[in-house]
C-alpha cells in the first residue's frame, strides 16, 4: 500500500525588526485587491524583537530528565544535564554546572519488609516471603496476581550496589543559589507534541515519544551526534514511556489503548510485546501513565478507565487491577523492589498501594485539584514530590515514621502563570531532595531550592533546645502514642522543639507551609468505626469531599504562634497552605511560539498568534514576516467590536481574554481583502513556527503576475499568470535543480570523451563543505561527555524473562547496548529502521547491519550525499545515462527481498528465481523505478524563470518530505533550503514522483479548469438624458460561459468589440455612423476609457475575476447578472 508523501517548509522568525501595523478602520474599502490591507504605525518606532541565540522552547515544556552520571571532558565529576521535551517537538539537553560528589552509601538505608504496612497499620497482614511462596488471586477474570515470591531476597541483593546512574550527589556545600544553566544541545525529534522522554543506555540516549505516534532514540554524546532514529510507532499519540534499567527495554504507552515494550539492544523495529486491553475498542482504554520496575517484573497503566492494569512484561499477560480511583489515572511510581506502587489521579488524590497484597494501604488527600506529576528518587517511595492542575507542588515525607500522621507535607511552590489558559504541573524531577525542576504550560523551566529532608533537619535540632514537650496536640487528627504501631521498633523524629515552635516553625519549616497527614489508623479523626481498616472504601474519598468534613472549633485565646500551629494541625488541603517558595531559584527561559495560523484568502498572506497574544502576517510565498499586530492592538479592536454590537442591541459587555482563534479571526476581518484563489497548501504551527505542508494538489492555484509583485516586468503583461505551487517549489529546490544540471552537463562531457555511458553517480558535495545538520544543534561551548566507564560486560538482572525473546538472531542482537564513542564500535553500518529520519543524506531502512553495532546506541557516520555503483551495477544500466541514481534505485523498495538483492553480487536471470508470481509491493515498486529511470534517462528540462520567478529566500528555512502514516506523517527527509544542493542523492530517493518530474522536466498537471455562465445586459438607465447602449445582439448571446478567472477587464473588450460590429452592420444609425467616421479618422480609444461593467449596483474593478464578482458581489445562487454602460467620465 502506498502512502501519500507532502512536501513541508518551515519559515524560520523573524531575526531584524518587524514592521508594527495598525488595524484599518471598518471602513475601508477592501473590494478589487488580492493582497490583505496592511497599515504602518508609523507615529510608533518598530521594536526589535530579541531573539535567542540558541534554540529555546516556544510552547509548553512537557516533560524532564536528569543525567547526573555523565561526565564532561576535564571534568572529575559530572555537573549535571538536564533535558527537555515540549510541545513544539524540540528536545533541548542543558547544561546545570553543579558540583557533584560520590554518593556514601549507608546499610541503615535500607528498608525493612513491610515498613508501609507498619505505618499504614496493615503490619499483621505482612506476608513473611522469606518463608513461603504466596499465589494469590484478586478474583480478576483478567488474570491471577502472582506474588513476587523472593521479592525481599531481590531488594537486599540490590541494595548492596549503587545503580551507576545514582552514584554521585549533589555538594550542596559548594552549591552557589541562582547557578544560571547554559543551553548545551537540542534536537528537532518530532513533528508534533513530546509528551514523555526517558534515559537510557547508563543516560547516553534520550528517547522521546510524541503525538505524531514515533518513538525516537538520540544519542547526544556521540562524536558526531546522529538524527534521532525511529525505534517503533504507535497508530495513535504516544502518551508516556517508561525504561526498564536491568533488563534495557522500554515500554511505550499510546492512545491506541495498547502498551509496546521494545528491546533496545535488537535492531529489529518490531516490539518485544504488545499487551492488549480487554476491551481493544473501548474509549477508556487509552494509556496515559505507565511504570516499570527496574528489574522488568512488573508494568503499572492507568487509563480514564479508573483503575491500574497491572501485566507481567514476561507472559504479556495481565495479572489483576487495582481498584479505588474515581477518575482518570494520570501518574504512576513504581518502587525499586516492585512492592508497592504511588498512582496520582484527577480525582485530586494519591494512592499507595500494596503489590503484594493488591490493596491500597493509604491516600493522601492533600491536594484539591487534579495530580498530573509523581517524582520519587526513594527507593520504597516514602518522600515523593506530587505537582496538579492548579500548579502546586507539594513533598510527602514519611520516612522513618511509625505512622503516616507523623509525616510531613510541605507546599513547596506554585508554578503559576498569568494566562488564564494556563496548565498545571507537566513533569517534577529533583537530585537528592535538594534541587527540583517543574515544567508546566509554559515554555521555561524553574528551578526551585528544597529544605532539606525531614530527618536530616530533625538531626540538626540540639538536644538541650529548651523545655521538652512534644508537638503531640489534641487535635481530632492525631494519634495516641498508645495506638501506634511499632512503637519500640521505630523512633519517632517528633522531639521538643518548643522555642522554634513559638516562633511559628516545625523543623525550620512554617507552620503556615504545612499540611497536616491524616493516620488511616486514628478511630477518634474524621474517618468512622466502619471505615478505618478498610481503606480501598475510605479512600475513595479525596480533598474535594473532605473540604467540607467536620472540623474542630479553633481555640479562641492563644498567640500568633500557636494559633499559627493550630490552624497547621486542622489544615489538611494543599490550597489553604502558603507556598514555602514564592520565586523559583532559576528559571530557564523560552521564547513565545505560534499556536494557530490561518491562510487568508488570497493564498500567499498566513495570519499567525504567538503564546504572547501577538498575531504577525506572514507572506508564505518569500517566507518572511511582513509586519506584526500587538497583543494591545487586538484587544482594542476586539473591544470596539464589543461596543459597537452592544449598540446594536447585541451583549458587547463580555471583556475576555479572547482566546487565539479569536484573536485572528479579529484582524482577519479587518485586514482580508476581497478574493478568491484557489487553495494550493496547508499551515500549521504544530511546532510553534509556521509550517506550510505542500502535497501534488499544489499545482491547482494560479494568479494573475501583477497581483504578486510583477507590475514593471517587461515579461508580464496583464494577463500573465503565475502557478504558485511551481513558484514556491522551483524557488524552495533551486539548489537541487542545479545541482542535477550540473551533473548532467559533467555526465555528458564525460561520456563525449569516454565514447561510452558512464553511469556513476558523481558525490554531489565532494568538494564543497561539509553540510551543518538540520535537526541537531550544539552550543559552540559545548564540552563533549566522556564515555561511562562500566564495569563488569553486562548488568545481569535476578529475574529471569522467558516469554520475551531477547536474543531471536545472533545477527541482530548484541548481548550489551554498544557505547556511544566506543572504539568497538563499527559505525559504519546502518541500523535497519522502517521510515527513518534522513537529513541530508538518506538512512537507508533496508540495509542489513552485519556488526555488533546495529542498535540504537552506535555512532553512524554521516554518509555523503552520493552512493558509489559497482561495475556489477554499470552493465545492469548500460543505457542509462544518468546511471547514478540507478544504483540508488535498487533501494526504493522497503521489503527484505529487496534488502536482500542489494547485497547480491549478480542480479542476471540465471540465479534461482522460484517463485514468477510478482507480489503486488514489488510490482508497484518496479513500476516506480520505471517511472524514475525514465525520468532520468531523457534530457532535463526545469522550469523556467518566467513561469516560476526566482526570488530571494531566507537560508535555514527547513525543508522536509514526509509520508503518510496515521496518526501523522513520518519524516523521510530533512534539510534546509541552503542544503538541498548538497543532498541531491537523498532527494532522489525520497522525493515523490510529481515533485520530480516538475523540478526536472517541467511536467505538471493542468490547474482545473472551472468556467461560469453569466448574462451581460445593457445597464438600464433611469436618466433619460443618458445614452441606452443597446443589447448585445440578442438575449441568446447575452449570456455567456467564461473561467472563472476571466477579469472584468476582458468583458469591457468584449463590450467594445460587440458594439463596434454592431455599428458597422449598422449604417442607418446616426450616432454610429457619426462615430464610424471619427474611428476612420483617430485611433480606437481604450475600451476601459469607454465602458464600465456593473453587479448589484457596484462599480466592479477591472482587475477582478468572475469568480470574486460572484462570491463577494452577487452572493446569490442564481446566475450571475452582468451591466455594461458608458463610463460616466466619457459621457461628461
Amino acid at each position: 500500500m502506498s502512502f501519500k508523501k507532502r512536501v513541508s517548509y518551515v519559515i524560520p522568525p523573524p531575526t531584524d525588526s518587524v514592521p508594527r501595523l495598525q488595524l484599518p478602520s471598518f471602513g475601508a474599502s477592501r473590494l478589487g485587491s488580492i493582497g490583505p490591507l496592511l497599515v504602518p504605525a508609523n507615529d510608533l518606532p518598530d521594536e526589535t524583537h530579541k531573539w535567542s541565540r540558541h534554540p529555546r522552547h516556544r510552547l509548553g515544556v512537557s516533560s524532564l530528565a536528569l543525567d547526573v552520571s555523565t561526565e564532561l571532558a576535564g571534568s572529575s565529576a559530572p555537573e549535571g544535564i538536564l533535558y527537555s521535551g515540549g510541545r513544539d517537538g524540540l528536545v533541548i539537553s542543558w547544561d546545570l554546572q553543579l558540583q557533584m560528589k560520590k554518593r556514601k552509601f549507608q546499610e541503615e538505608e535500607r528498608r525493612l519488609a513491610g515498613k508501609w504496612e507498619v505505618m499504614t497499620g496493615w503490619a499483621d497482614d505482612v506476608v513473611d516471603e522469606d518463608e513461603e511462596e504466596i499465589v494469590a488471586s484478586d478474583g480478576d477474570i483478567l488474570g491471577t496476581v502472582v506474588g513476587a515470591a523472593g521479592r525481599k531476597k531481590r531488594a537486599l541483593k540490590f541494595g548492596s550496589t549503587v545503580p551507576y546512574e545514582s552514584q554521585w550527589e549533589v555538594n550542596l556545600d559548594a552549591f552557589n543559589p541562582g547557578q544560571p544553566t547554559y543551553f548545551r544541545q537540542c534536537a528537532q525529534s518530532h513533528t508534533d507534541w513530546v509528551n514523555d522522554i526517558v534515559l537510557c543506555n547508563y543516560n547516553q540516549t534520550v528517547v522521546s515519544g510524541s503525538s505524531d505516534g514515533s518513538l525516537k532514540a538520540w544519542n547526544p554524546h556521540s562524536q558526531a551526534p546522529p538524527e534521532p532514529s525511529v525505534i517503533g510507532t504507535h497508530s495513535d499519540y504516544v502518551r508516556c514511556l517508561s525504561y526498564c534499567r536491568e533488563q534495557n527495554w522500554i515500554a511505550s504507552g499510546s492512545f491506541d489503548r495498547t502498551i509496546k515494550l521494545w528491546d533496545l539492544s535488537r535492531t529489529n523495529a518490531d516490539p518485544l510485546v504488545t499487551l492488549h486491553p480487554a476491551d481493544t475498542s473501548a474509549a477508556k482504554s487509552s494509556i496515559y501513565a505507565l511504570a516499570a520496575d527496574p528489574f522488568g517484573h512488573a508494568i503499572a497503566s492507568g487509563s480514564p478507565e479508573r483503575v491500574v492494569r497491572m501485566w507481567d512484561p514476561r507472559s504479556g499477560r495481565r495479572t489483576g487491577k487495582l481498584v479505588g480511583h474515581t477518575d482518570n489515572i494520570r501518574a504512576i511510581l513504581i518502587s525499586e523492589d516492585s512492592r508497592y506502587l504511588l498512582t496520582g489521579s484527577a480525582d485530586a488524590s494519591i494512592k499507595l498501594w500494596s503489590l503484594a497484597s493488591q490493596r491500597c494501604l493509604h491516600t493522601f488527600t492533600h491536594h484539591t485539584e487534579s495530580v498530573w506529576s509523581l517524582f520519587s528518587s526513594h527507593s520504597s517511595l516514602e518522600i515523593f514530590y506530587s505537582g496538579d492542575r492548579s500548579g502546586l507542588v507539594c513533598r510527602t515525607d514519611v520516612e522513618d515514621c511509625a505512622d503516616v500522621s507523623e509525616g510531613e507535607c510541605i507546599v513547596l511552590c506554585q508554578d503559576s502563570h498569568d494566562s488564564a489558559t494556563a496548565d498545571g504541573i507537566n513533569k517534577i524531577v529533583a537530585i537528592d531532595d535538594a534541587l527540583l525542576w517543574t515544567a508546566s504550560g509554559s515554555s521555561m523551566i524553574k528551578r526551585w531550592r528544597l529544605p532539606q529532608k525531614r530527618t536530616t533537619r530533625a538531626r540538626s535540632v540540639p538536644p538541650d533546645f529548651g523545655t521538652e514537650r512534644q508537638l503531640q496536640t489534641d487535635s481530632p487528627t492525631s494519634t495516641p502514642s498508645s495506638l501506634k504501631h511499632g512503637q519500640g521498633e521505630y523512633t519517632t523524629v517528633t522531639r521538643s522543639l518548643r522555642a522554634e515552635a513559638e516562633k511559628g516553625f516545625l523543623f525550620g519549616i512554617p507552620f503556615e507551609s504545612l499540611v497536616k497527614l491524616t493516620s488511616p489508623n486514628n478511630p477518634f479523626g474524621f474517618h468512622t468505626s466502619s471505615r478505618e481498616r478498610d481503606s480501598e472504601i475510605a479512600t475513595l474519598y479525596s480533598a474535594a469531599s473532605v473540604m467540607q468534613s467536620f472540623r474542630a472549633q479553633s481555640r479562641i485565646e492563644e498567640t500568633a504562634a500557636e494559633s499559627a500551629r493550630a490552624r497547621f494541625e486542622e489544615r489538611e488541603i494543599a490550597a489553604e497552605a502558603a507556598p514555602l517558595y514564592l520565586e523559583p531559584d532559576q528559571v530557564i527561559h523560552g521564547d513565545h511560539g505560534l499556536v494557530r495560523s490561518i491562510i487568508l484568502n488570497d493564498r500567499i498572506h498566513a495570519l499567525t498568534v504567538d503564546t504572547s497574544g501577538e498575531v504577525a502576517v506572514w507572506d508564505i510565498i518569500r517566507c518572511i514576516c511582513r509586519g506584526r499586530f500587538t497583543r494591545e492592538d487586538v484587544t482594542a479592536a476586539s473591544v470596539r467590536a464589543s461596543s459597537s454590537a452592544s449598540s446594536n442591541g447585541i451583549d458587547g459587555s463580555n471583556e475576555r481574554e479572547r482566546s487565539p482563534r479569536e484573536a485572528l479571526e479579529i484582524v482577519r476581518e479587518r485586514i482580508e481583502r476581497e478574493t478568491v484563489v484557489l487553495p494550493w497548501s496547508t499551515a500549521d504551527t504544530k511546532s510553534g513556527v509556521l509550517t506550510i505542508h505542500v502535497t501534488e494538489r499544489c499545482f491547482d492555484a494560479e494568479v494573475y503576475a501583477d497581483e504578486v509583485g510583477f507590475v514593471h516586468d517587461k515579461h508580464v503583461n496583464d494577463e500573465s499568470k503565475v502557478n504558485i505551487g511551481k513558484w514556491v517549489l522551483r524557488n524552495l529546490f533551486l539548489g537541487f535543480i542545479r545541482e542535477e544540471q550540473r551533473l548532467q552537463r559533467k555526465r555528458e562531457r564525460r561520456n563525449s570523451h569516454d565514447g561510452s555511458q558512464d553511469n556513476f553517480h558523481e558525490p554531489s558535495g565532494a568538494k564543497r563543505p561539509s553540510r551543518s545538520s538540520s535537526t541537531v544543534v550544539s552550543s559552540s561551548k559545548m564540552i563533549p561527555a566522556v564515555p561511562p566507564t562500566i564495569l563488569g560486560t553486562a548488568r545481569s538482572s535476578p529475574l529471569l524473562t522467558p516469554m520475551i525473546p531477547l536474543n531471536v538472531s545472533k545477527e541482530n542482537t548484541m548481548p550489551l547496548p554498544a557505547i556511544p564513542q566506543s572504539p568497538l564500535v563499527n559505525s559504519t553500518d546502518a541500523t535497519p529502521m522502517p521510515r527513518r529520519l534522513r537529513s541530508g543524506t538518506l538512512e537507508s531502512s533496508n540495509q542489513t547491519s552485519t556488526g555488533p553495532s546495529g542498535d540504537y546506541f552506535s555512532v553512524p557516520i554521516r554518509r555523503p550525499s552520493i552512493t558509489s555503483s559497482t561495475p556489477d551495477e554499470v552493465a545492469q544500466t548500460p543505457m542509462t545515462p544518468s546511471g547514478g541514481l540507478m544504483g540508488r534505485l535498487k533501494t526504493f523498495g522497503r521489503n527484505k527481498k529487496l534488502a536482500t538483492e542489494l547485497n547480491t553480487p549478480n542480479l542476471g536471470v540465471e540465479n534461482t528465481i522460484t517463485d514468477h508470481t510478482t507480489p503486488p509491493e514489488e510490482f508497484a515498486v518496479s513500476q516506480v523505478k520505471s517511472a524514475v529511470q525514465e525520468l532520468f534517462s531523457s534530457p532535463l528540462s526545469p522550469p523556467p524563470s518566467n513561469e516560476a520567478p526566482l526570488h530571494n529566500l531566507p537560508p535555514h528555512i527547513t525543508l522536509t518530505i514526509s509520508e503518510e502514516a496515521p496518526p501523522s506523517f513520518t519524516t523521510l527527509y530533512r534539510g534546509t533550503v541552503n542544503s538541498a544542493g548538497y543532498d541531491t542523492a537523498s532527494l532522489e530517493q525520497v522525493m515523490p514522483m510529481w515533485l520530480l518530474e516538475y523540478l526536472l522536466q517541467n511536467k505538471a498537471p493542468s490547474p482545473p479548469l472551472v468556467k461560469v455562465s453569466f448574462i451581460l445586459l445593457p445597464w438600464p438607465s433611469k436618466d433619460p438624458d443618458s445614452t441606452q447602449l443597446p443589447e448585445l445582439l440578442n438575449i441568446q448571446q447575452s449570456k455567456l460561459t467564461a473561467s472563472r478567472w476571466l477579469r472584468v477587464r476582458k468583458l469591457v473588450y468584449h463590450v467594445q468589440d460587440k458594439l463596434d460590429k454592431l455599428a458597422a452592420t449598422n449604417l442607418n444609425a446616426v450616432s454610429v455612423s457619426s462615430r464610424s467616421s471619427i474611428d476612420s479618422q483617430h485611433p480606437r480609444p481604450s475600451a476601459e476609457d469607454l465602458y464600465e461593467i456593473l453587479c448589484n449596483d457596484t462599480l466592479l474593478p477591472l482587475d477582478m475575476s468572475l469568480a470574486t464578482v460572484r462570491h463577494y458581489v452577487w452572493r446569490q445562487p442564481s446566475e450571475l447578472t452582468l451591466y455594461y454602460r458608458l463610463k460616466r467620465s466619457a459621457t461628461s
